[in-house]
């Protein structure tokens, strides 16, 4: 039986001129248009879109003058804040690469973090700054050093930024028992932004939630789509509206929230509340885990079951799930995005046929330069692409089984390793084990095999 190969290609033309252009260049065009229209909102803060450029640009001058360079590593350890908006995209005009860290972490893991980075800068608060001061990186305190740069120039820095060249990095979870990191170019933040405005339809007029933990990779996703289409953040200020179905469900109305994403165990449990006539809410998005529910017609919005490592810039398949119950038969993660390629293979690299269980590899524009400090794994896992003629293209070997369906979307049939996911987050029970052998107490320790 054929392999629906053609059907997982989904791609935009290579010459299109929006790809040049990267997030910062974005939000600064939707600066000058809507200088007094609504960016970020925290509670009774707020930032126009005005304010935001202003202030990302004077911080993008400071760390120029401060001898940041091209692609050099900038910490950021702020959390959910009107300053953590602001320390992003300022970074990121200054040419810079940022390295979200949670401050709820433990300080030995965030320096670990800093470290391995090889981060030449700390742009974080005076909260987490004697926490975090001994280190080779310069830091920037916001809420202590604003005075500083307060006088400079509230201009975008004529720094020319490519699409090859580094946006972000995101650590994940080590199978040896340190964490890795993920490195993400400008090209492949600009691939997602301009495939999610075009799917649904984001303009100026929509609300979102910047709710994802920091260090997660899907924070990325619910920052620069909406800031580059002219839309508004909203922050929550409860912290039972990041838990509990009910405060989410009420704030999400409240606050008139038209598209947002909810990981996935938690959007289960909202598809089954009563939600008021008036819900402003058209798409919820959501993933991290596995989907096991199908939306009852009586939702007032649309779901949409999303898949990708981190590895492949946050997305990588996506689909509308059909309002009916299917028993017996999980939701699939949709198709691939604009400009990605999903093969499924089996272990001599070789299509599979429909119906036929095989590993996801992911090719496109989507794909991480690779681990940071990591050519080994890097090698391991992002692998030269047979389908390709361009010979520096590679696939992301995901470690996920899939199969086609008769419609060419995928169905998710689990992993090949015994990783988990909490919260939405991955973690190599060998980290685990790694972490808890280097405590004084424990003689040995080692995995239970199918445990």
């Amino acid at each position: 039986m054929k392999a629906f190969r053609n059907a997982l290609v989904c791609d935009t033309p290579p010459k299109d001129q929006r790809f040049q252009r990267c997030v910062g260049e974005l939000v600064s065009a939707q600066a000058a248009g809507n200088t007094q229209a609504l960016a970020v909102a925290h509670g009774s803060a707020v930032l126009t879109y005005g304010e935001l450029e202003a202030s990302a640009n004077q911080l993008a001058h400071h760390l120029l003058s401060l001898g940041l360079e091209s692609e050099a590593t900038v910490g950021l350890c702020l959390g959910h804040s009107l300053n953590f908006v602001i320390a992003a995209l300022g970074i990121l005009k200054a040419g810079g690469a940022y390295l979200p860290l949670d401050p709820t972490y433990p300080v030995e893991r965030l320096t670990l973090m800093l470290e391995d980075a090889g981060a030449l800068f700390l742009v974080t608060d005076s909260r987490q700054q004697p926490c975090l001061a001994n280190g080779p990186w310069k830091t920037v305190a916001l809420d202590g050093d604003a005075q500083i740069f307060a006088g400079a120039s509230t201009s975008a820095p004529a720094i020319p930024i490519k699409p090859s060249n580094l946006a972000y990095l995101i650590y994940t979870s080590g199978s040896t028992g340190c964490p890795k990191a993920v490195e993400i170019s400008h090209g492949s933040l600009s691939n997602l932004v301009f495939w999610h405005q075009r799917v649904f339809g984001v303009s100026a007029r929509d609300r979102a939630p910047f709710m994802a933990a920091v260090g997660f990779d899907a924070a990325v996703w619910e920052l620069w789509p909406y800031l580059a289409a002219g839309a508004s953040l909203h922050l929550p200020s409860d912290k039972a509206i990041y838990t509990v179905p009910e405060s989410l469900r009420d704030w999400l109305v409240q606050q008139r929230i038209t598209i947002g994403f909810v990981p996935t165990p938690l959007a289960e449990q909202m598809m089954n509340l009563e939600w008021p006539p008036e819900t402003a809410l058209r798409i919820m998005l959501t993933g991290a885990d596995t989907l096991h529910e199908y939306p009852s017609p009586k939702l007032p919005f649309q779901l949409v079951n999303n898949y990708g490592p981190t590895e492949c810039t946050v997305v990588a398949t996506s689909g509308f799930v059909e309002r009916a119950n299917r028993p017996g038969i999980l939701p699939s993660i949709g198709r691939p995005i604009d400009n990605t390629q999903v093969h499924i293979l089996d272990e001599n690299l070789e299509q599979v046929p429909a119906g036929t269980v095989g590993e996801l590899y992911i090719g496109g524009a989507g794909v991480a330069r690779g681990y940071r400090n990591r050519p080994d794994l890097t090698a391991e896992k992002f692998v030269p692409d047979p389908f390709s003629s361009n010979p520096e293209a590679r696939l992301y070997r995901t470690g996920d089984f899939g199969s086609y369906l008769d419609d060419g979307q995928i169905a998710f049939a689990g992993r090949a390793d015994d990783q988990l996911k909490i919260r939405g987050h991955r973690v190599e029970t060998n980290e685990i084990i790694a972490v808890l052998g280097r405590h004084p107490a424990v003689q040995s320790s080692m995995g239970v095999p199918g445990g």
